[in-house]
């Protein structure tokens, strides 16, 4: 038995209860305690990543006749099992102060047990994230990712802000309904073949019912990707959870449902390419109306809750393209939008914490009062528009080249798609240079006269996460060699 990797999907939930008890009277200092068991997580997934290509992990316990419960830790899982365990560990430390205000104005004083359950919660959120990218089984998946659903949707509901209750409440309907859908592909798909393995998805390739099962399945992760039609949920949920966990909730959680398609569907041989023109049309459409809805926004964080919506689209496309260098880029895309709309997030979030203010129309002159703040938040701007030196900028391009790169060569009808695709790189680049000027620029409200720079615990949040952003965009290697072999090996 790996007992190494096992620990770090279940460490997080083992931990819970020790959390919680210590918790009680640790008050906000219960962020040292959590962070351990995901420190755990990230430094043994991160010892894994060198040669994770050349050595996959995997270890399978029979949980009932005929269900496997298995992690796998390949060139595709470990990276974006690595981010998620990463960012968890960035957020506790942001999460520090910020638990602090947000409880002192919830409760009037000191809580020591909303900050024992939140730290606690948090930890089960996390370990869902984990375990639905490291599983091996359909019953499997789906078991983690009730388990990332209700910590979510308990952490919006107790420590959101605005209607959390009813904004929690349409988080959680919406997330079973993605749930439902992809529950009922999934029995289809053992019916069909009469086993949960995800492996065991490529015997649906040349059945009539396999189109049955990618578009149930596709239908499910669509909800949770935001896509456009189903993506109600998404910005009250975003804007109003607690910035630590909107930073998760955006880059990591959401995103997760195309690694999902890249793993379950894509073996499926030939049946999503189908319907490739009907899903980058709907991957296109995303992208446009999530960026164009962040320029009408004056909340802001719910114009960042937008852009991650736009940003799904990316994904999306790269994704359904079923070609090594789309499908690569997506998940590249996947680790460039956590870093960088994590980013984007606690620079909100700081700003947040140090004025009270949301509204975008009552900021303004920023950069003089808060000049690491605005430096983070233009270089997570770069990573999102695609720019070097930051990850963005070939995570960008390989989608585009996976997806519209033989349409392009011989200006076939995908050429016409890639000029729609690049108009919204261009909102990109101008609802985040826009934003930035409003905020950070122009002549400093009389209100905002006294305001500081944000708390070092804080800042060390954000300058890790570009830092990690500019390295990798720099050498990017140690991740793109092991997925673009994965990927290989899932299309065939």
């Amino acid at each position: 038995m790996n007992t190494q990797l096992w620990l770090a999907v279940l460490l997080p939930f083992i931990a819970m209860p020790v959390v919680y008890l210590l918790g009680r009277g640790m008050g906000k200092n219960t962020s040292w305690i959590a962070i351990l068991p995901l420190l755990y997580s990230t430094v043994y997934l991160g010892s894994l990543q060198m040669n994770i290509a050349d050595t996959p992990v995997g270890d399978y316990i029979e949980w009932l006749p005929g269900i496997n419960f298995g992690l796998y830790a390949d060139g595709l899982s470990n990276p974006i099992a690595l981010l998620i365990a990463l960012l968890s560990v960035i957020m506790l430390l942001f999460s520090n102060l910020e638990m602090a205000q947000n409880i002192l104005k919830q409760y009037g004083g000191e809580n020591n047990k909303a900050y024992a359950t939140f730290y606690a919660v948090y930890l089960g959120y996390v370990g869902g994230m984990l375990g639905v990218v490291l599983s091996t089984s359909l019953f499997e998946f789906y078991f983690f990712f009730e388990l990332m659903i209700i910590p979510s949707y308990l952490l919006i509901n107790a420590y959101g802000a605005g209607e959390k209750e009813k904004i929690a409440l349409s988080y959680l309907l919406w997330s079973i309904v993605g749930a439902v859908l992809f529950v009922t592909g999934a029995l289809a798909a053992y019916a069909l073949t009469g086993s949960f393995e995800l492996a065991d998805l490529a015997l649906l390739t040349g059945s009539p019912y396999a189109n049955l099962v990618v578009i149930l399945m596709l239908l499910g992760f669509g909800v949770k990707l935001a896509m456009f039609g189903v993506h109600i949920w998404q910005p009250a949920a975003y804007a109003n959870a607690p910035t630590s966990i909107s930073a998760l909730l955006s880059p990591a959680m959401s995103g997760l449902a195309a690694y999902s398609i890249a793993r379950m569907l894509i073996p499926i041989t030939g049946t999503l390419q189908s319907y490739y023109m009907l899903t980058l049309a709907w991957g296109l459409v995303t992208m446009i109306y999530g960026g164009l809805m962040v320029m009408s926004e004056t909340d802001i964080k719910r114009l960042l809750a937008y852009s991650s919506m736009s940003q799904m689209g990316y994904m999306f496309i790269g994704v359904v393209s079923c070609t090594t260098l789309g499908v690569t880029g997506s998940m590249l895309h996947y680790i460039s939008h956590g870093f960088g709309k994590a980013a984007l997030f606690l620079c909100m979030g700081a700003i947040i914490y140090r004025t009270g203010i949301r509204d975008i129309r009552e900021l303004g002159g920023l950069a003089a009062k808060m000049p690491v703040t605005a430096t983070v938040f233009f270089i997570g701007a770069l990573n999102l528009a695609g720019i070097p030196p930051t990850i963005g900028y070939p995570s960008k391009m390989m989608i585009y080249l996976g997806a519209f790169g033989p349409g392009i060569e011989t200006l076939s009808a995908d050429f016409y798609v890639a000029l729609v695709a690049l108009i919204s790189t261009a909102l990109t680049v101008g609802y985040t240079t826009w934003t930035m000027r409003r905020i950070f620029f122009g002549p400093l409200p009389e209100h905002l006269a006294e305001v500081e720079e944000a708390p070092t615990m804080m800042l060390l949040a954000m300058v890790l996460l570009i830092a990690f952003s500019v390295v990798l965009g720099i050498y990017p290697r140690p991740i793109v060699d092991p997925l673009m072999e994965a990927v290989a090996g899932l299309i065939g």
